[in-house]
């Protein structure tokens, strides 16, 4: 399907691809994996035909149709969500279109002639492309995947201009999957989308009939979609056919081969080297010494092994310790207007919980963690902080309150503890700040750089508990791991909103569902909470047990001297 040859690209004198061969057969979908800046991006570019190569060429059968997702879309307005989503199918429109001017034309053309001949092979060309492409029911067709991406019944008829960046980027990936282009490329697709529009992305790739090429940070999606792995490292690509999982696995393996047939190669031109320099200069070895410089010269010296990216951990502050119930609501109301999204919720956190609210967009997720904050007021009903607790809340624009005026590396400082200033730069690090970057300016930096660095600002300050309303956006998957592990080492509490699978599978042991105003335990990680959930499908749906009766019952049984001021009597 595609085959690209010696393909190169500089950027500023930087080779970024160089000399690349590649080929990708149709009906695969392949992810794109490597470092930031390595080239993942600037590659489907290049075959979207949106940046020329210097040089090489890539090759795409005649016809074929590509469809292309950046990672930032230009604001539009001025058409609703359907008639945007349904310009997809522009080109069948103007084909239908030309079929009725045809047709109307040879009405009123002569019944035979060479004008009546020349219209019919017009109109059969067109008709046979037509009957090729068509599609019908298309509205219906639009709905579903705009439903399957998260929007309502309602939305449809609004306008797109009034949604924010986040859902335009949505309905730019609906109209990019109704085109059913035979060469799809997506560039981080999931960044926007909820664990139930991932999910659906997900099976709508499974039954996709393209050529599917994607970078994404999200490791169980590249673990479910892609049947194989290209990373893309200092210039070159290196396919494994497996799924992401497997792939470290293989990475390893592979440089661990590479390093040991280095490093054996070295060693033998040590060896010959130190030959040449002891018995240059003796007449009866002159011709062993003319052979082995030869034989050095005719070697095919290997490069170095991959630089495996130097693994960073960080590890928190340790959190002094708090009441054994660190935040709570009693009766929490809370409404917007005529909108209510709480009617009388209770929620306590445990000390050292590692918690995960989950739930469909609009539930109330990031509004329940802004109140357990304390940053967002209560319609009603009651919020209590336990003994000595220190909160820290990341909200998803935390970015707002970085200093302009400072550096990346000055802003950290101006927070950092004295026994932690040995360890910033290995934070900064983590977080994709390394070299003169750390010298950068707030003031120019990118949206997502700003929330990379006001995530690091936060952890690296004391606190014993910990509320982050989506952590991982704008990580790549070597900083969401490196994130991901110093959380779990973490010995105090955490609550997260993360639409990121793989992290709900390994932090949480417990999740908390919330929705339709209520907010119901799971004991266990979020596929334990699926597999909970999947096992009442098909069974009458017992009555919801209420948060606060649980955690009436499960405070009363471990103790009786709890750091609580609520009265359960």
């Amino acid at each position: 399907m595609l085959t690209i040859a010696n393909l190169s690209k500089s950027f500023c004198g930087q080779r970024i691809l160089d000399g690349v061969n590649w080929f990708a057969p149709e009906r695969t979908c392949i992810g794109l994996t490597g470092l930031n800046g390595a080239g993942k991006s600037t590659l489907l570019r290049m075959i979207a035909g949106q940046m020329e190569p210097d040089s090489g060429e890539i090759v795409l059968p005649k016809g074929t149709t590509v469809g292309y997702l950046p990672q930032e879309v230009v604001g539009i307005s001025g058409r609703t969500v359907l008639a945007e989503a349904m310009e997809a199918f522009a080109d069948q429109h103007v084909l239908e279109a030309e079929c009725r001017r045809l047709e109307d034309a040879m009405a009123h053309a002569p019944t035979t002639g060479p004008e009546h001949d020349a219209l019919m092979a017009s109109y059969h060309g067109v008709r046979e492309r037509f009957d090729a492409s068509a599609r019908y029911d298309l509205e219906a067709e639009t709905e579903r995947v705009l439903s399957g991406l998260g929007f309502q019944s309602g939305d449809f008829t609004r306008d797109v201009g009034t949604f924010s960046g986040g859902w335009q980027m949505r309905i730019a990936l609906a109209k990019i999957l109704l085109g059913r282009p035979r060469v799809l490329l997506l560039d981080e697709p999931t960044n926007h989308l909820d664990l139930e529009a991932r999910t659906w992305l997900e099976e709508f790739l499974a039954n996709c009939e393209s050529l599917v090429i994607l970078v994404a940070h999200d490791r169980y999606f590249l673990d479910v979609c892609v049947q194989r792995i290209t990373e893309v490292s200092r210039g070159r690509l290196t396919d494994y056919t497996c799924n992401y999982t497997r792939y470290l696995e293989q990475r390893e393996e592979r440089r661990a081969q590479e390093a040991a047939a280095y490093t054996e190669q070295q060693e033998e031109i040590e060896r010959v080297e130190a030959f040449i320099r002891r018995f240059r200069y003796q007449a009866t070895k002159a011709a062993q010494v003319q052979s082995r410089i030869k034989q050095l010269e005719k070697l095919e010296r290997l490069s170095p092994p991959d630089g495996h990216e130097r693994r960073v951990t960080i590890r928190l502050p340790a959190p002094s310790r708090s009441g054994r119930i660190v935040v709570g609501l009693e009766g929490a109301v809370k409404s917007y207007g005529d909108i209510s999204v709480y009617g009388g919720v209770d929620v306590a956190i445990e000390r050292g919980s590692k918690l995960a609210l989950v739930g469909p967009n609009g539930a109330g997720k990031s509004t329940l963690l802004k109140l357990l904050a304390g940053v967002e007021p209560l319609t009603g009903g009651k919020r209590t902080a336990g003994h000595n607790v220190r909160l820290a809340y990341f909200a998803q624009d935390q970015s707002a309150v970085l200093d302009p005026s400072k550096t990346v590396l000055e802003e950290m400082m101006a927070v950092t503890p004295i026994e932690m200033v040995p360890r910033v730069r290995d934070l900064l690090g983590a977080f994709l700040f390394s070299g003169d970057t750390v010298d950068k300016p707030v003031r120019v930096l990118s949206g997502g750089e700003r929330n990379r660095l006001a995530l690091a600002k936060l952890l690296i300050e004391p606190a014993n508990c910990l509320l982050l309303d989506e952590p991982t956006n704008h990580l790549d998957l070597t900083a969401k791991e490196v994130l991901l592990e110093a959380l779990l080492a973490y010995e105090g509490t955490v609550v997260l909103v993360a639409h990121d699978r793989y992290i709900l599978d390994r932090l949480p042991a417990e999740i908390l569902e919330v929705g339709h105003g209520e907010a119901i335990r799971y004991l266990g990680n979020y596929e334990e909470y699926l597999a909970k959930k999947a096992s009442l499908n098909g069974t009458a749906p017992a009555a919801p047990v209420s948060l606060r009766a649980t955690v009436i019952a499960r405070t009363r049984a471990i103790s009786r001297d709890l750091d609580w001021p609520f009265d359960y009597a």
